[in-house]
């Protein structure tokens, strides 16, 4: 992290039990672990990526809901 970094909470949410109650991301070469069910500071950068991940997610799921509907 460098000085004067804007920093931006963001909120993992929980997962079924049996996941690890922690979140992995890595931006640049530097890892963070964030837990679940609780709010983090993390670099603009970092919450970027968590909300590409999240989009992505989302878009996977939306195409397998199409591709189920459509092979009914």
């Amino acid at each position: 992290m460098m000085k004067n970094e804007t920093m931006i909470e963001v909120f993992i949410p929980r997962s079924a039990a049996n996941r690890d109650p922690n979140f992995f991301v890595a931006v640049n070469g530097v890892s963070y672990l964030l837990p679940r069910g609780k709010s983090s500071l993390v670099p603009a950068a970092v919450a970027a990526e968590i909300e590409r991940a999240r989009a992505a997610e989302d878009a996977m799921y939306e195409a397998q809901e199409a591709l189920k509907t459509a092979a009914e």
